[in-house]
């Protein structure tokens, strides 16, 4: 006795009908939306604001003031005020000494050209020949980890 296969589950729906709301009363609104409620609102924000932008123009006046003081006192002291001194990595063009010319492009690191290097191994001057034998004995008596699942 074998049973027939079930019609396929296919969802059902269900239509909901929303009723516009009929010629709303001004009372019924949850806020007033005013002019007057909302320049009471945002008066206290306001004034906030023209009082910080008078402190910083106060604050601005300051700065002002002592800088002129600070100028008219380095004045009366004969001590004139020195640009800031620019520096930069290149040398001056005034210290040039040579000029060189050649078809490749010179490394230059902090406006220095670097010397030409020969390839060799990497070696840690300060190691001797016994630790570097005691660093490959340990290498090599590692054991391989494997990954462990």
């Amino acid at each position: 006795p074998l049973t027939p296969p079930s019609p396929p589950a296919v969802p059902s729906w269900r239509d909901h009908v929303v009723e516009p709301l009929l010629d709303p009363n001004p009372s019924d609104l949850l806020e007033n939306l005013d002019d007057s409620v909302f320049s009471k609102r945002h008066a206290k924000l306001e004034l906030d604001e023209k009082r910080r932008k008078r402190w910083d123009i106060q604050r601005i006046r300051e700065q002002r003031m002592l800088q002129r003081l600070q100028l008219r006192m380095y004045r009366r002291k004969g001590i004139q005020e020195s640009e800031p001194e620019v520096t930069s990595f290149f040398p001056e063009p005034d210290d040039v000494e040579s000029l060189l010319i050649t078809p490749y492009l010179p490394v230059v690191a902090f406006g220095r050209p670097l010397p030409k290097l020969t390839p060799q191994n990497f070696e840690l001057p300060w190691l001797d020949e016994r630790s570097r034998c005691r660093l490959e004995v340990q290498k090599k008596q590692t054991p391989h980890r494997t990954c462990r699942k």
